[in-house]
């Protein structure tokens, strides 16, 4: 019996793992994640695992880290200098930012 190891790009959806559009429907999903993502499906001795690859999650995460520094620059580093936050949407773009957070990791778990 052959018991070579091949990893093909793949996608999930749904729990359902995808190589070249056609669904894999005895792929074991190794990834917490609920979110549609892409990543390998690891054939290996009549088992195939999906593993994702989060570039893109990754990503949104670096970005909304990234202008959560910069509100909190604008806002906080203002007054700590004495002087009031500036921005009357402080608060609110704080929230925002968590909501998007939040949502990020919901598709991650």
């Amino acid at each position: 019996m052959n018991s070579k190891t091949k990893a093909i790009n793949a996608t999930c959806e749904g729990g359902k793992v995808f190589v070249n559009g056609a669904e894999v429907p005895q792929a074991v999903v190794l990834s917490a994640g609920v979110a549609k993502s892409q990543g390998c499906a690891v054939f290996s001795g009549g088992q195939v695992f999906y593993i994702a690859v989060p570039v893109e999650t990754l990503t949104q995460l670096i970005g909304l880290v990234s202008t959560l520094t910069d509100t909190l620059s604008a806002g906080i580093m203002a007054s700590n200098t004495g002087g009031p936050i500036t921005s009357a949407t402080f608060a609110a773009e704080l929230a925002d930012l968590k909501t998007q957070l939040n949502k990020l990791k919901g598709g991650m778990q």
